[in-house]
């Protein structure tokens, strides 16, 4: 295991692994994606790809059991069939420290046999040194768990809009989202243990929780956002069991140049209830 003070420019083998029909289909049923584009072109998800590397990370890096995910890129350079065997290097930041957080980021390369690279990640982990955090008051809809600061989604966003995914998010989700993934922290299967958190109870995985966003994408878009999608965002706050989510999506920019199209949106996924942003950011595509 690579201890979290140890970690700056230390490169991780991931190993390789054979990118299974059978592994997307648990994929897909964990985040509840009904989709069948993925199975008409025999392309993997990008976020499954950049979920099952980081699930492989956290195999390899010692981290406290109550990190948490806070930023996420994917680039998708090159489409991924169903059956090819994809060989994973993650490549360990310098971890920056800022008032009682730490956050490591951790790019990832993900190639085939013959050494094409298929997909390029980055992830930012933030870990909480609990005696800087108040602790948790409980209660099912306090903000105040969640250690982020109130945040509402803005309105007339303008531009051409997607069509929102709704999902609840379930604790026999996030318990089949484990398995496939690999990330099994406490944080998103141990009630006792995410009392004692700033979250005061279970939260989703941000990954699981970005899938809703790249279902969004990929229902709007096709097969050019399993071949060239590429995802900028931010985790701004957590869902819990019970809690329903949408996604948000509008699209910013769509032209053609020398018979290339090349479209941006800007994403994002609230809380319904409460309307509190989750996640925002960008994705973008080119085909």
């Amino acid at each position: 295991m690579v201890r979290l003070d140890h970690v700056e420019g230390v490169e991780v083998n991931l190993g390789s692994w054979e990118v299974t029909e059978e592994f997307v289909r648990d994929y897909l049923n964990a985040v509840g994606d009904g989709l069948p584009v993925y199975f008409h072109h025999g392309l993997v998800p990008p976020v499954a790809l950049a979920a099952r590397a980081l699930g492989s990370l956290l195999e390899h890096l010692e981290l406290p059991p109550g990190a948490i995910h806070s930023l996420q890129e994917i680039e998708t350079i090159r489409p991924v069939p169903f059956g090819q065997e994809i060989i994973g290097t993650a490549v360990l930041g310098r971890p920056k420290r800022r008032a009682g957080m730490e956050f490591i980021t951790t790019g990832f390369t993900l190639e085939d046999r013959e050494g094409r690279q298929s997909l390029a990640a980055k992830s930012t982990v933030l870990v909480v040194d609990p005696s800087t955090v108040s602790s948790p008051r409980g209660g099912k809809g306090e903000h105040a768990r969640s250690g982020l600061p109130a945040a509402k989604v803005k309105e007339n966003l303008g531009g051409r809009t997607l069509p929102a995914v709704l999902k609840t998010i379930t604790q026999e989700q996030l318990d089949a989202y484990a398995r496939v993934s690999g990330d099994l922290n406490p944080l998103h299967l141990d009630a006792g243990f995410a009392a004692t958190t700033q979250f005061g109870g279970i939260i989703a995985h941000g990954m699981l929780t970005l899938a809703f966003i790249s279902e969004m994408m990929a229902a709007a878009f096709d097969r050019a956002w399993l071949e060239t999608g590429v995802l900028k965002v931010r985790f701004k706050g957590a869902a819990y069991p019970g809690d329903q989510v949408q996604t948000r999506g509008r699209v910013t920019q769509d032209a053609a140049s020398s018979g290339v199209r090349q479209a941006a949106c800007a994403v994002g996924l609230i809380n319904r209830a409460t309307g509190q942003e989750l996640i925002t950011g960008t994705a973008s595509f080119r085909g």
